[in-house]
């Protein structure tokens, strides 16, 4: 991989472990209480979850970027992602045949994955 691509890999999976720390952060999870539901969440807590997708989607739209289309996902890509097999071709596979819907929801709003 050339540095620029491990630049961006690095920023990144940054932007997600900044992600999740800032949900730690908030002191609140999002377990199942005694009374069978999960408790009432913060506007902070909130924002978090918001920006932890949003950081997935973004590392999601550069896996299948780096990906292009190749038919077999190469492991050490994988791996550098911090991916599981399962996770890296359910990625792939909703960037080249997931419905319009499912695009969004895994890659945002941006034509870069979108197939039609």
């Amino acid at each position: 991989m050339t540095e620029e691509t491990e630049y961006r890999i690095e920023r990144v999976l940054g932007s997600i472990t900044d992600a999740k720390m800032a949900i730690l952060a908030t002191g609140e999870s999002h377990n199942v209480g005694s009374e069978g539901r999960a408790p009432a969440q913060s506007d902070r807590f909130r924002a978090a979850q918001a920006v932890l997708h949003e950081a997935r989607q973004a590392r999601d739209r550069l896996f299948v970027e780096l990906v292009g289309d190749a038919q077999e996902v190469p492991l050490e890509l994988v791996e550098r992602f911090g991916l599981t097999g399962r996770e890296a071709v359910h990625i792939v596979e909703t960037a080249r045949t997931g419905s319009k819907l499912m695009r969004e929801r895994m890659f945002g709003q941006q034509d870069s994955v979108a197939r039609d």
